[in-house]
């Protein structure tokens, strides 16, 4: 075996990450995949556990939830989930889940592959609401027409307007 295959063949095995990263096509914004996901809940982040955080439910906004309580699964490295930590303990969001496996599974994950999260803050949800190209650009629109829209199934009108400031996640 040659010098550069030894190398080569190392460096695959010790950089398993690289081979294992996330690819991924943008869904759209908010408005575009959050009524196709299994669960849309307004809530608070609680705490952290592994790759995964404890999300306390304020509301079910679509979807069948009955705990007060739900895990919800990002990033281990490989995967196309956001890393939980992006989410700080004590913020409230709104967020878009499907679930982990099976229908009868208890916990949920949340794709990086869309805007499936709106942060809420001050009675507004900022994020890629209805912005249909992938970047910089974010929006805001009051929190009781988010919420209305939502439980409409996207029948409510929502008129967001864009945001200065950086472009965050």
């Amino acid at each position: 075996m040659s010098i550069l295959r030894l190398l080569t063949l190392l460096v695959a095995l010790l950089a398993p990450g690289v081979a294992l990263a996330c690819s991924c096509m943008w869904s759209g914004p908010f408005t575009k995949v959050a009524l196709g996901t299994d669960l849309v809940v307004l809530g608070e982040v609680r705490s952290y556990y592994r790759h995964s955080m404890d999300v306390a439910v304020i509301e079910v906004l679509k979807g069948g939830e009955d705990r007060r309580e739900i895990r919800v699964w990002g990033d281990s490295g490989a995967l196309c989930r956001p890393y939980v930590t992006a989410f700080p303990r004590g913020t409230r969001w709104i967020f878009a889940l499907k679930r982990l496996g099976e229908p009868t599974a208890r916990d949920y994950a949340i794709s990086v592959c869309g805007e499936y999260w709106l942060e809420v803050l001050e009675g507004q949800v900022a994020g890629r609401i209805a912005v249909a190209e992938h970047g910089g650009v974010k929006e805001s629109a009051p929190l009781p027409d988010m919420l209305a829209w939502i439980r409409s199934g996207g029948a409510t009108p929502l008129a967001p307007v864009p945001t200065a400031g950086p472009p965050g996640r």
